[in-house]
């Protein structure tokens, strides 16, 4: 280990010297601040900031990572696959709860939705060959974690696999996970206005009769990774069994939020108390709250809120199916007038659990919108696909997917300068993903325009 130190300051001298300091990119996402350090050699890393590095046995393999910045001897390991391979973003969401935890994290900048299987394994087991070099890597304590598409896969790979102590599904739900061991632990999680909470929240129904550490955890939220503050329950379940101090700091702040709920909204305060009961029967822990907790649920405000949410979930179902339909049946005046009523919904402040359904249906048709929209854009069938487009910025006018899509149907149509322009605008608010950009078949035509180059250029 020392031979090791002496190594990485001598390397650092170097290149000191040579470039006067390391490069450093500050960048801003989402309102988080982060540094992020773009590694070269693999012997070098930062402690206490995102570091990103290519790998070396594999210069196509982009990572980024976190280390706590005391020196332990090891590590458990958490493993984040996003959806838009936004590895550096992920990390630096979660770095006070690695510095809390003394936990590692790792993102892939390749992995997305729409990968295979075969080839998000290959990136994990060439990250994890390559990192384990030169990180302070417990084998025997990696867990991994993935949100809407990528949390699909995780499931996939949590299966097929025994390399897992844990798994986070953020978005996403499955009709199956076979038990593994009586220590696997898998934390499903979604916001009340995710558009597949309808799915998460049946699915753990069906998983939890296979194990009892099969949990659910729900909270306010949309369709993306929930905020630290909640996301340091699936910590406490993977890291933090023996610490009680910070189980029952955890545990008090949620009920006395719990305590504010509504009556209207006791469904809420249902769920949020089935997640920390599960959370005290994996710890072990069954001091104060755990009995509040316990007679609420056996209460019948909190079993009538469940029988009602039930019910509502069930019509909910219904519906996404008539709208699927209705994609290829309504015409965009009828379309128009019921994105309209969906936005109403959105702008009250008070929300009643039929509100709540209405805006994760509004969400699922920026999600089949988008789904329609790409297949018809593939398809080259322009006409569906204009009428899908329209739809879809109607429902959700502030999305660089959107935007990006419009663009490739302007190049379909050889309109350089309105795709080039959509393009624009995408990249502006948001679109990041430089690969799909580039291997885009429509842009092939307008790919070696100044413009188009530019604005390549801006993305990482």
């Amino acid at each position: 280990m020392k031979e090791f130190r002496k190594k990485c300051f001598f390397v650092s001298l170097v290149l000191f010297l040579i470039y006067s300091c390391n490069p450093t990119n500050i960048k801003k996402e989402n309102e988080n601040n982060f540094i992020d350090t773009t590694v070269t050699l693999k012997t070098i890393f930062q402690r206490g900031v995102t570091n990103t590095i290519t790998s070396l046995n594999n210069p196509a393999c982009s990572y980024s990572f976190y280390v706590p910045k005391d020196s332990l001897f090891s590590y458990p390991v958490l493993l984040m696959l996003d959806p838009h391979a936004k590895g550096t973003y992920t990390v630096s969401l979660y770095q006070q709860l690695a510095e809390k935890y003394k936990v590692i994290l790792i993102s892939s900048n390749n992995i997305r939705n729409q990968m295979s299987l075969a080839e998000i394994e290959l990136y994990i087991n060439q990250i994890f060959n390559d990192a384990k070099e030169f990180l302070a890597i417990d084998t025997n304590r990696l867990y991994i974690a993935g949100f809407s598409g990528t949390a699909r896969a995780v499931y996939e790979l949590v299966t097929k696999s025994n390399t897992y102590k844990g798994a986070i599904a953020v978005g996403a739900g499955t009709n199956y996970l076979p038990w593994k061991d009586s220590t696997f632990c898998l934390i499903q999680m979604a916001g009340y206005k995710d558009m597949n909470f309808q799915e998460i929240y049946e699915s753990n129904l069906v998983l939890r009769n296979t194990s009892v550490l099969y949990m659910g955890f729900f909270y306010e939220a949309g369709h993306q990774w929930p905020p630290d503050t909640l996301m340091e329950y699936a910590w406490l379940n993977f890291f933090a069994k023996s610490n009680y101090e910070v189980a029952k700091s955890f545990l008090l702040k949620m009920v006395n939020y719990a305590k504010k709920i509504p009556l209207r909204d006791s469904w809420k305060k249902t769920l949020l108390y089935y997640g920390l009961k599960t959370l005290c029967y994996n710890i072990k822990y069954y001091q104060e709250p755990f009995n509040e907790i316990n007679n609420y649920l056996n209460s019948y405000e909190s079993k009538n809120s469940l029988k009602q949410l039930q019910s509502l979930l069930k019509t909910e179902k219904k519906e996404k199916e008539q709208l699927a339909k209705n994609f290829i049946e309504k015409d965009s005046v009828w379309w128009s007038k019921t994105i309209m009523y969906y936005h109403e919904v959105k702008k009250k402040t008070y929300l009643s659990p039929f509100d709540y359904k209405d805006i994760r249906l509004a969400n699922f048709i920026s999600l089949l919108a988008y789904s329609y929209s790409r297949s018809a854009l593939q398809q080259h069938r322009m006409d569906l696909a204009r009428k899908y487009l329209y739809i879809y910025q109607q429902i959700d006018p502030y999305n660089y997917d959107m935007l990006f899509l419009w663009s490739v149907y302007f190049a379909k149509l050889n309109q350089p300068r309105r795709s080039l322009d959509s393009l624009s605008k995408a990249i502006k608010i948001g679109f990041n993903d430089k690969l799909l950009l580039q291997n885009e078949p429509a842009f092939y035509s307008i790919k070696d325009s100044v413009k188009f180059l530019e604005l390549v250029s801006k993305l990482n």
